[in-house]
């Protein structure tokens, strides 16, 4: 991915609407490059900033750059989820396509 690519994708990150695919690939290339990583940091602080400003009578303060790396964190645990979903749901699809083809292979020997 290059880098006018992710910055185009970095809305979409904050907004979670981005694929498995886009995302892992935003990730790996925010995590390799520090110009891309410092807009995505930007646009995320100020994107959480405003957040907190809507939330009338908070006084809290954050931690943007950790919640960002949380965010990261939550970000990359979910590709892990979807992949291993992925791989469970192929693999019940071939046993069920061998069972399928076992039951005919035993009707159609039965026929014979």
């Amino acid at each position: 991915m290059d880098c006018s690519t992710a910055e185009s994708m970095v809305n979409r990150y904050i907004d979670h609407t981005l694929s498995v695919n886009e995302l892992e690939s935003f990730l790996e290339h925010v995590e390799e490059c520090s110009s891309c990583y410092d807009e995505l940091e930007t646009y995320f602080i100020v994107h959480k900033a405003m957040e907190q400003l809507d939330e009338n009578g908070k006084d809290q303060i954050l931690d943007f750059r950790e919640l960002l790396e949380e965010d990261i964190r939550k970000s990359r645990r979910y590709i892990l989820k979807k992949k291993f979903f992925r791989t469970v749901e192929g693999v019940v699809i071939c046993i069920l396509a061998a069972g399928l083809a076992g039951f005919l292979f035993y009707a159609v020997t039965q026929l014979l």
